[in-house]
C-alpha cells in the first residue's frame, strides 16, 4: 500500500481523507499491524487506483 501512495504523492492523512477512512487505519495497514476489512481495504484501493488484490 505505501508504495502505491508514495507513487501517487499523497501521505497517510491524505489518503485517509480522499479514502474516507481514518489516518491511523491507514498506518496501521501500512505497517501490518491490522488486516483491514474487505470494505476497507476496497475504499483505500480505490482512492489509490488500484484492485484489492494489488494491496494483498
Amino acid at each position: 500500500m505505501r508504495v502505491y501512495r508514495d507513487l501517487r504523492g499523497l501521505t497517510q492523512a491524505a489518503l485517509a481523507e480522499k479514502a474516507g477512512v481514518n489516518r491511523v487505519t491507514v498506518a496501521e495497514l501500512e505497517t501490518g499491524r491490522k488486516q483491514g476489512s474487505a470494505q476497507t481495504l476496497k475504499k483505500i484501493a480505490d482512492a489509490l487506483g488500484v484492485t484489492v488484490d494489488d494491496l494483498i
